[in-house]
């Protein structure tokens, strides 16, 4: 069975990210109307806009987006993984694509951020480690109550860690590699 690689399953999703809509409020008036894209907005009046779109407008000053902190969001998703000891806390599917362009945009803050990113992951690297590990004793495949608590790029290591750790085990318990891969497939 093909799976994709993270990077390729991030790219995917980022696409998707960008074109989400996100509320904006306009900063001045514009009228434009340019590639199949038409904008008639006056000065504090708040409209939905594709991410992609709110991000150019922001950066001429024309708009402030209007969405969550992810700087807070990841304080905040650092401190219930914290908490939470060895249980696999609940992040957004899309938590560190999101991340990843906030951090991206940053200036004064990008090492501290960078620092807490790297906690984050470490953290939850370890839990879903822990946890591929032990479910080919218990069950054939992740469980939808983990699957909703892993960010997309996650759920693609989660199934990489699967394939290879079933593999291993497969090959030690019941014989060669290939046997093992053609049990599961591949």
């Amino acid at each position: 069975m093909y799976r994709m690689d993270i990077a390729t399953v991030a790219r995917i999703h980022t696409l998707g990210y960008i074109l989400e809509p996100v509320k904006v409020r306009f900063k001045k008036s514009i009228k434009m109307d340019m590639l199949n894209i038409t904008l008639d907005a006056s000065e504090d009046e708040s409209k939905m806009l594709p991410r992609w779109l709110a991000r150019i407008l922001q950066a001429n000053g024309i708009v402030d987006v209007q969405e969550q902190d992810m700087g807070i969001e990841l304080l905040r998703a650092l401190s219930r993984e914290k908490i939470a000891g060895e249980q696999l806390t609940a992040i957004r599917h899309d938590f560190y694509i999101g991340l990843k362009e906030f951090i991206s945009r940053q200036v004064a803050n990008r090492d501290r951020l960078m620092v807490s990113l790297q906690d984050i992951v470490t953290l939850r690297l370890k839990k879903i480690m822990d946890y591929s590990g032990k479910l080919r004793a218990t069950t054939s495949s992740i469980t939808p109550e983990i699957e909703q608590r892993l960010s997309v790029e996650e759920k693609a290591l989660f199934r990489a860690l699967y394939d290879a750790v079933s593999m291993f085990r497969g090959y030690m318990l019941d014989g060669s590699v290939e046997e093992a891969k053609l049990e599961k497939g591949g």
